[in-house]
């Protein structure tokens, strides 16, 4: 009884996000919240093969998992991964608040403020490896705040980093932590641990971590085995050296250095701090404010949280893409135990003479987030999306027999790549795409997917429809419109 009471605010606030998540979680995939490539995720999850970089190893062993459930779509399955990762992240805010804080108002404020942001939620209900990296980063943070004395403790911290990796490599910017040995609690000042010495480089502590770290990385062997598989989305074809580091690097993305420059930094700081006012609204900055103008402390923990909510938010401003804000979800885990920590606190400065207020201030606070996320229901909600499935179906049906169906895009290729591939439908017809058929990884994968059509080395568009003149060849229509042009 008494550990269901420690509890059971925890486990209320986890059946309510439950309820909205499953309420708006899309039924199958969505090119909501820049969602495309959970058809390449889920697509190479089911067919035994290999989405595009970096991999993502462990987001593949997780979801074949959650693909043996018999319910919903393919893609269904995947979205309720999204969600129940979410789901345990919002536990582990809730476990750590609780060992800053101790105080059950804290924790249950920093839960629900991480489960309710809008960023948070659009990864919840759709197929994403985000949800899965913040609960890695969570899990990261409570090792750090939590030490045990236990050296096996720093052997499990080592493995969760390296499968942290295998899920995404933005993890990287929290390994430096690991081998800052802080063997006091949350609240000890760092300043008094360096005095004291106890911030030390020690051999034991290190190789226990590392030697956990290249354990959990063994997660990336996996690769070529299923590269081996030949299985139709196979990026990089990493059957050897050469294809793997392509892979896990992510070279192909390297060329998005070359857009930076001060007119995109300077938009991008604007996005930035535009989409988290967004997010927060003013009272979740007013915490921010309490907690770094007032609470903060050279304690392990705020050294933690105020470096993700950095180095996040400067390689979300950074990364040239336009889905980067997704890359702050770490940063909102350290924002939303600031947002609790600060309620706490302004609820404790309530004065003796009116306590009968503070249960009042506590449920207002608390109600004012649920209702929040109520109200935020209309816009996040995916439940009627079938607007994947039916641009796919309108598009498979309508292709001639044995077409060659040319893509450009991901929301499109990896789209028709799901239903095509993962659903065999129309088994006659090819489906490639335009913008990887310059890599010679992806020449090698049609010609063992498709061993009926001529495609040779170094083969573009032109030289594939030279080469199989009997084939229809069809393209699609422009902004996503489900249409395809064909000719004889």
């Amino acid at each position: 009884m008494s550990r269901l009471k420690k509890y059971l605010p925890a486990l209320l606030i986890l059946a309510f996000l439950a309820v909205i998540y499953l309420r708006t979680l899309a039924p199958g995939l969505s090119w909501a919240f820049d969602g495309a490539d959970g058809g390449d995720l889920v697509t190479a999850t089911a067919t035994g093969g290999v989405p595009h970089p970096s991999g993502y190893p462990t987001y593949l062993l997780i979801a074949s998992l959650f693909l043996k459930i018999p319910v919903g779509s393919l893609a269904y399955r995947t979205n309720l991964l999204s969600g129940v990762c979410t789901l345990a992240t919002v536990f582990m805010i809730y476990k750590i608040v609780r060992s800053l804080d101790q105080t059950i108002f804290s924790a249950s404020v920093a839960s629900l403020a991480f489960g309710t942001f809008q960023l948070v939620w659009s990864q919840a209900i759709i197929t994403e490896v985000y949800a899965l990296n913040s609960l890695f980063v969570a899990i990261f943070l409570y090792f750090f705040i939590n030490r045990s004395s236990y050296p096996l403790s720093d052997f499990i911290w080592g493995i969760v980093a390296g499968l942290g990796l295998g899920n995404h490599l933005i993890i990287l910017f929290m390994l430096p932590l690991m081998f800052i040995d802080i063997a006091s609690s949350g609240k000890t000042p760092i300043n008094e641990v360096l005095g004291n010495r106890s911030i030390i480089t020690n051999i034991g502590m290190i190789a226990r971590r590392l030697s956990g770290l290249c354990l959990g990385l063994c997660v990336y062997f996996l690769i070529p085995f299923r590269a081996g598989a030949k299985a139709p989305v196979n990026w990089g074809n990493a059957i050897n050296w050469d294809g793997l580091i392509w892979l896990v690097t992510g070279k192909m993305y390297w060329g998005r250095l070359n857009d930076l420059n001060g007119k995109y930094l300077t938009e991008g700081i604007q996005a930035w701090s535009h989409f988290l006012l967004g997010q927060l609204g003013i009272i979740g900055l007013l915490a921010v404010f309490i907690v770094l103008a007032v609470l903060f402390k050279r304690s392990q923990f705020y050294l933690a949280s105020v470096w993700a909510v950095a180095i996040y938010s400067i390689f979300s401003i950074l990364y040239f893409s336009p889905d980067s804000y997704v890359y702050l979800i770490p940063a909102l885990i350290s924002i939303s135990i600031w947002m609790g920590l600060a309620s706490g606190w302004v609820v404790e400065r309530i004065p003796t003479n009116y306590l009968h207020i503070k249960p009042l201030a506590e449920f207002g606070i608390l109600s004012f987030i649920i209702i929040h996320a109520i109200l935020d229901m209309p816009k996040m909600d995916l439940s009627a999306d079938h607007t994947v499935e039916r641009y796919a179906q309108v598009i498979l049906n309508s292709a001639p027999n044995k077409a060659i169906i040319f893509t450009k895009g991901d929301e499109t290729t990896f789209a028709l790549w799901y239903f095509h591939y993962s659903y065999r439908q129309r088994p006659d017809i090819a489906v490639m795409s335009s913008d990887l058929l310059i890599q010679s990884w992806y020449q090698a994968v049609l010609k063992y997917t498709y061993p009926d059509l001529i495609i040779k080395d170094n083969s573009l568009e032109e030289d594939i429809i030279l080469d199989n003149p009997t084939r229809p060849v069809c393209r699609l229509g422009s902004n996503l419109q489900a249409t395809l042009i064909c000719s004889p």
